[in-house]
């Protein structure tokens, strides 16, 4: 299977640590909301690779955070009168429940970030010993410099964003970054040998994925936005840790567009999964989701889950139609070409748009009532597509 790795810019062949062994990280979400579609992408892509993987021969040791640790998280819990905690647990429950949804497998493991504090002072209390990182004003920051830059997933990042820092800072350099710091009066703190303080973002990452899968990741997932900081900060953290290279194959899927603009909480350009759900089935969003390949954009606009809708109906009349025939059959020469361009297309990158394109030729084909056409078989492509796509049809 070739896979685009974006470390190197480059598709490559998938080869594991461990053979028939993947050990992958995805980027959980911060549970301060309800998750949206952009959300939903990330999860279902990264669900359609688990199961071909597994459909392959592997085995998936697939971790998922939760970020419960976060400003956004204690600012809502404050304006809503509730503990952060049990807010966090609120928004983890609707994930979950969307997710169900979305016929998305369950994780191995679900980390949360409080969970790992003690992990996370650790690693602090270990860079600033190897010189990594250093005190300042009222929080521990990585000196990017000292670890040879960034540059592991974005080429220039510092000419880039050079006119985008802010520069009035106690900071070493703008592009350091918060490893620890002081916690605010009203926020949740953990006492540290700094202070009662809270971790950064980036080094939850790292202690929650290297505690679960060891000092390096097969694979690491997340969505697009995530490449810069959030992944060029955790590639750092761990490499100045370890001196290993962190991630093997770096997977970033594209953005779902309103309006043209990503999908994102922080802004409110978002269209909620849950809402969603009120007026369409999960077969539909799975199936307007998978229409592309992953490292496309999609652009979300009225009227693309009712296409999706009738697109997923004729998908499962097609497979009602070729399992009556029976799944045990033979594949004919033609079926043999269909599921050769099907797996075809998911061996190269997860192509998941050209998979459904083959999927729906295939079922018009068999709708039609073409005399004369040996469809025998079929049955078992659209088991390919419950399976490994994780679109239900029955």
């Amino acid at each position: 299977m070739q896979i685009y790795n974006t470390r190197t810019r480059e598709k490559e062949e998938l080869m594991t640590q461990t053979p028939n062994v993947v050990k992958a990280y995805v980027c959980g979400p911060t549970v301060y909301d309800y998750s949206h579609i952009g959300h939903a992408r990330t999860y279902v892509n990264f669900d359609v690779l688990k199961r071909y993987l597994e459909a392959t021969g592997y085995e998936v040791v697939h971790i998922q955070n939760f970020t419960d640790v976060e400003e956004k998280i204690t600012d809502k819990a404050r304006e809503e009168g509730v503990d952060p905690t049990a807010l966090a647990n609120k928004y983890i429950g609707e994930y979950f429940k969307d997710m169900d949804a979305l016929n998305v497998k369950r994780a191995t493991r679900y980390p949360r970030a409080s969970e790992y504090i003690g992990r996370i002072i650790e690693i602090t209390k270990s860079l600033v010993a190897k010189g990594y990182a250093y005190q300042a004003g009222d929080a521990i920051y990585f000196e990017v410099s000292k670890a040879g830059g960034y540059g592991e997933l974005i080429g220039n990042l510092k000419g880039a964003l050079a006119d985008k820092v802010d520069r009035t800072t106690v900071k070493k350099d703008p592009f350091d970054f918060v490893l620890w710091r002081e916690a605010k009066e009203a926020e949740e703190g953990w006492e540290s040998p700094w202070g009662r303080g809270r971790p950064g973002w980036h080094t939850e990452c790292v202690a929650m994925a290297m505690d679960s899968l060891g000092e390096v990741l097969d694979v690491h997932w997340g969505g697009k936005d995530l490449i810069y900081p959030h992944h060029e900060c955790e590639a750092l953290i761990a490499k100045a840790l370890t001196g290993k290279t962190f991630v093997r194959y770096w997977m970033h899927n594209e953005f779902v567009l309103l309006r043209g603009e990503k999908m994102s909480k922080s802004t409110g350009n978002t269209v909620p999964i849950h809402e969603i759900l009120k007026r369409h089935s999960g077969e539909a969003l799975r199936t307007l989701l998978l229409s592309k390949g992953y490292r496309e954009k999609i652009d979300f606009y009225d009227g693309a889950l009712d296409e999706a809708e009738q697109k997923h109906a004729r998908i499962k009349m097609a497979a009602e139609q070729a399992r009556k025939v029976g799944a045990g059959d033979k594949m004919s020469t033609c079926v043999r070409d269909y599921a050769g361009m099907f797996f075809g297309a998911m061996d190269d990158d997860l192509e998941t748009g050209k998979a459904m394109a083959v999927v729906e030729h295939l079922s018009e084909e068999l709708l039609s009532g073409r005399p004369g056409k040996d469809l025998s078989g079929a049955a078992r492509i659209f088991d390919a597509v419950e399976g490994v796509l994780g679109i239900r049809l029955g």
